[in-house]
């Protein structure tokens, strides 16, 4: 799949930053005149895809892998400079020591050898380091400011515009339906899961049930011979072998953190050492597999270099050779202590190879679980994880709250970590729900496990501590709007659901469940209309809750939600009660920060849809709605 869609992002900022426009997604093309940035995201987000795009729609953009703006001398590389640095990839190069020599350091001094010119980066979010990055990339931004940027999942209209120019999807949204319903819709929003989905299911014609079998499934895909001629010429070895093989090339690379391999001995470097010292008594297989479609070429001159297709793949590979030798009797705590630094911590180039080992290797999980608990949810699987395993991993996850909520994983990231929200483990999460701290540590802790609930299996046993932390005052309101989206998600779907939501909102409009920011009935008005809620009903709501300017979800129902979710007959009864309500809601209106447009917005599309229907006096009056903002009506 080689289609590119238009990406959007996210800008990230302190609490009170994100509570307020910077929260609103923007393409990320409108970033194009910062003069620094940082781009965040999650393995296989598509941060490189973005910056190709990007520096060939800059002027004077110019695009750099991280290693190799570390390798080469900027005094030689004059085409570096003047220009806007795409520099892809930190997190390939971050050592996982405290010596200040560090790779982000040389980065740094790198771009004020080069005068500090405009620039971009790129991180795999758990390896950036938040507010301490931040800090020092400004001393060497040209203006000395760098924004921070996430960027977003895939929407739904992506993937299926993705799916659809794939030559193995029929149907886009079939795909996606059955992706959701099998549990697995989450890679939905990742495009090399997406991609990796799609091979999976064309390779097998069956369905992946997680996130490890379509990385297996997928690479099983990969590595296939196409070639008809190099299947004539031989037979090859069977597709677990040559995984194998290729698993124990991406492990070396990653252990010894060099970029690839090359074929020809008197070409090697310290970059690509050459194929046959690392492919022990397999040059062959090794050879065989260097050639799959599970890596890529790198040609540069006569050189002949190979590197796997993606990291991510790599890591998943790599993790699966290394569990095969700890089941042949490598000790587990050997291969673990490769991974860590002094402190016992999984060093950041590991974080997914660590991940991915965790997911297949019982005899290192519990080890990996203390060592980097927020790197195995992200970068691994733990679906298949123990209740116990489960639990011990909650247990050291509440230890990195403050660092959960510096680096954006709470909002953006818990699906990774569904898979805790699974019927044996209601009662562990029903306890950390009703924990009576009110520190900072456990507000953010409740909240990131209140966001796990809303991608994991419905706990309806939950839907009761849920609604009550929503109306819990000693909360803090985002703990509270995440309980109520956890609550909508967990709660069965029928009249009593309904009932509670409606008293819900009885109680947020006469101020008995405190609203400041409107959040919780944004999202009230937006799950019961227009089903459990009529036009005439709804303005209610805006007579009441008017006058604000915080961006949030409120704002955003009666900018586009209202729009959206209304037929053409409820948009004609919004216009009638709009009118008949006018003397209250002119003044309303007017304070509304940036709806002005609300009343022309509904009038254009109920005179198109509706106009020919309507009597000459019904016309006149929702005429006279669309003037409301001028303070005058026709016949004034």
């Amino acid at each position: 799949m080689n289609i590119i869609v238009p990406r959007t992002c996210t800008e990230i900022g302190n609490k009170a930053a994100r509570q307020g426009q910077a929260s609103v997604s923007r393409p990320l093309e409108e970033f194009r005149d910062t003069p620094a940035y940082v781009l965040l995201g999650d393995p296989g987000s598509g941060k490189t895809t973005a910056f190709e795009v990007e520096s060939k729609a800059t002027k004077s953009g110019y695009l750099i892998s991280a290693p190799d703006f570390l390798t080469f001398d900027v005094s030689t590389h004059t085409e570096w400079r003047d220009k806007t640095l795409f520099i892809d990839g930190l997190d390939e190069v971050r050592a996982g020591t405290s010596d200040a020599r560090t790779p982000f350091e040389k980065i740094r001094r790198r771009l004020d050898m080069l005068g500090k010119p405009r620039f971009r980066l790129s991180c795999r979010q758990a390896d950036w380091l938040g507010k301490n990055d931040l800090t020092k990339l400004g001393a060497v931004s040209p203006n000395s400011n760098v924004t921070s940027l996430r960027l977003d999942p895939l929407a739904n209209s992506d993937a299926v515009e993705i799916l659809k120019a794939s030559p193995h999807v029929d149907d886009a949204d079939k795909f996606i339906t059955e992706a959701t319903e099998r549990g697995v819709g989450g890679l939905l929003t990742n495009p090399q899961s997406l991609d990796l989905m799609v091979k999976a299911v064309a390779g097998n014609g069956s369905w992946p049930e997680s996130r490890l079998e379509t990385f297996e499934q997928a690479c099983h895909q990969m590595v296939l011979e196409h070639n008809e001629e190099h299947t004539l010429a031989g037979p090859s070895p069977t597709q677990d072998k040559l995984l194998d093989a290729a698993g124990r090339l991406c492990a070396i690379q990653l252990l010894s953190g060099t970029a690839g391999y090359t074929l020809r001995k008197n070409q090697e470097n310290r970059e690509y050492p050459a194929l046959d010292r690392c492919a022990y008594k397999n040059h062959k297989r090794c050879k065989q597999a260097v050639r799959t479609k599970l890596f890529t070429a790198e040609s540069a001159g006569s050189a002949d270099h190979f590197a796997p297709v993606h990291r991510h793949i790599a890591e998943f590979l790599g993790a699966r050779h290394l569990v095969g030798l700890i089941r042949g009797g490598l000790p587990a705590r050997r291969v673990i202590s490769l991974m860590t630094g002094e402190d016992g911590i999984v060093v950041t180039e590991m974080r997914g190879l660590s991940a991915w080992l965790a997911a297949l290797c019982r005899e290192a999980r519990t080890a990996l679980i203390e060592r980097d608990p927020v790197g195995v949810g992200l970068y691994g699987d733990i679906s298949g994880f123990s209740h116990d395993e489960k639990r011990a991993l909650l247990d050291s996850l509440s230890h990195e709250s403050n660092r959960l909520y510096s680096e954006g994983f709470i909002w953006e990231t818990a699906a990774a970590f569904g898979a805790l929200a699974t019927s044996d483990m209601d009662l562990v999460l029903k306890e950390v729900l009703n924990d009576s701290g009110r520190e900072e540590k456990n507000q953010l802790f409740v909240e990131f496990v209140l966001n796990v609930l809303c991608h994991g299996t419905p706990l309806t046993d939950l839907a009761d501590v849920l609604l009550e932390i929503v109306c819990n005052k000693t909360r803090w309101p985002d703990v509270r709007n995440s309980a109520l989206d956890a609550f909508i998600r967990n709660c069965p779907d029928n009249p009593k659901k309904v009932e509670k939501l409606k008293k819900l909102l009885g109680d947020v409009r006469v101020g008995k469940v405190i609203d400041s920011d409107n959040e919780l009935l944004g999202t009230l008005l937006d799950q019961l209309y227009p089903t459990a809620l009529s036009p005439s009903e709804i303005l209610h709501c805006l007579m009441e809750r008017g006058g604000t300017e915080f961006i949030g979800r409120y704002w955003r129902f009666w900018r586009d939600g209202i729009i959206k979710k209304s037929s053409d007959r409820d948009v004609a009864e919004l216009l009638h009660n709009l009118h008949r309500q006018l003397p209250i809601l002119r003044p309303i209106l007017d304070n509304l920060f940036d709806l002005e447009e609300l009343p022309q917005t509904l009038l254009a599309r109920g005179l198109q849809t509706q106009g020919d229907f309507q009597e000459p006096k019904r016309l006149y009056d929702w005429l006279e709605v669309g003037l409301v903002r001028n303070r005058a009506g026709l016949g004034e």
